[in-house]
C-alpha cells in the first residue's frame, strides 16, 4: 500500500507545482499585456480567462486519476474504507487549495489593473486637479466616475470627469470590493465546505454559513460604496437582494425549517 500511497501523493505534488507555475504566468504576465495594450483590459482578460481555464483542468485530472486509476489500486492492495477516505481526501484538499488560489490570483490581477488604469488616467490629466474658483488642490479619491468634489477652502463644488482611459477601470470594481472582503470570503468558503462536507447539516452549521455569508456581502458592498457612492442609499436592499439565494437554499434544509427558519438577516 505504502507504493500506492507514494505515487498518489507524487502525482498530487506534480499538479500542485503545475496549477502554481499557471497562477505565476498569469500574475506576471496579465499586468504585462496591460501595459502593452495601451492599458486596454480586454486582452488581460481574455488572456487571464485562457489561463483560469488550464488551471480549472487541473482539478477535473484529480477527479479523473482517483476515479480511473488510484481508488481501484487501493481497493487491489486491500485498502480500508477509512483509509481510502483519507486519501480521496487528499485530492479534494488540493482542490480546495486550487480554488482560493485562482481567486485569490484573479483578485489580486484585476484589483492592480484598477489601481493602474486610475494612476494611468490621472497622469494623462497631465495637471493636477484644482477648483475652479480659487486654484487650490483637490485631491481625487480613488474612482472610475464622474465626481462632484466640494472644495474645503471655499466650498465650490467642482465636477470631476474621469475620462474613458479611467473609466475603463470600473469594470475592475467587483474584484476591488472581493479584495476589500478577502478574509471574509475565506470564511465563507470554509463555512459553505463544511456544509458541503456534512452529512445532514446540523443548525449549528447552517447558522456558521449564514453569518459568514452575510458578513461577505456586508463588506464587499460597503467597499462597493467608495467606488460608487450613489450606492449608499441601496445598501440594505443589495444586501437582502444578495442573500436571497441563500435563505431560498435553506428551504431545502431539514434543520433550518424545523427550528424555525432563525433569520439573522430580515
Amino acid at each position: 500500500m505504502n507504493a500506492v500511497v507514494a505515487r498518489w501523493d507524487g502525482f498530487l505534488a506534480q499538479v500542485r507545482e503545475r496549477f502554481l507555475t499557471i497562477m505565476r504566468e498569469a500574475q506576471e504576465g496579465c499586468p504585462r499585456l496591460l501595459e502593452h495594450a495601451d492599458f486596454d483590459p480586454i486582452p488581460m482578460g481574455n488572456a487571464w480567462g485562457a489561463m483560469e481555464i488550464r488551471a480549472k483542468q487541473l482539478d477535473t485530472k484529480i477527479e479523473e486519476t482517483w476515479s480511473g486509476q488510484v481508488e481501484g489500486s487501493f481497493e487491489q492492495v486491500g485498502a480500508s474504507p477509512q483509509a481510502l477516505a483519507y486519501e480521496r481526501a487528499k485530492g479534494d484538499a488540493t482542490r480546495a487549495f486550487f480554488e482560493v488560489e485562482r481567486e485569490r490570483t484573479r483578485i489580486g490581477i484585476y484589483s492592480n489593473a484598477g489601481r493602474a488604469l486610475f494612476q494611468r488616467g490621472m497622469a494623462e490629466k497631465g495637471r493636477a486637479f484644482a477648483c475652479t474658483r480659487c486654484g487650490a488642490p483637490l485631491d481625487v479619491p480613488f474612482t472610475f466616475r464622474a465626481l462632484n468634489i466640494p472644495c474645503p477652502h471655499c466650498t465650490t463644488v467642482n465636477g470631476f470627469e474621469p475620462g474613458t482611459r479611467m473609466r475603463m477601470g470600473e469594470l475592475c470594481v467587483h474584484p476591488l470590493c472581493e479584495e476589500a472582503s478577502w478574509s471574509q470570503w475565506v470564511a465563507m468558503r470554509e463555512a459553505e465546505r463544511a456544509w458541503r462536507t456534512s452529512r445532514g447539516a446540523t443548525i449549528e452549521i447552517l447558522k456558521v454559513w449564514e453569518r459568514a455569508q452575510i458578513a461577505f456581502w456586508h463588506s464587499y458592498l460597503s467597499a462597493r460604496i467608495r467606488f460608487m457612492p450613489e450606492t449608499a442609499p441601496a445598501f440594505g436592499a443589495d444586501l437582502r437582494g444578495r442573500m436571497r439565494h441563500f435563505y431560498d437554499q435553506m428551504e431545502r434544509e431539514v434543520a433550518w425549517t424545523r427550528s424555525g427558519r432563525p433569520r439573522d438577516l430580515v
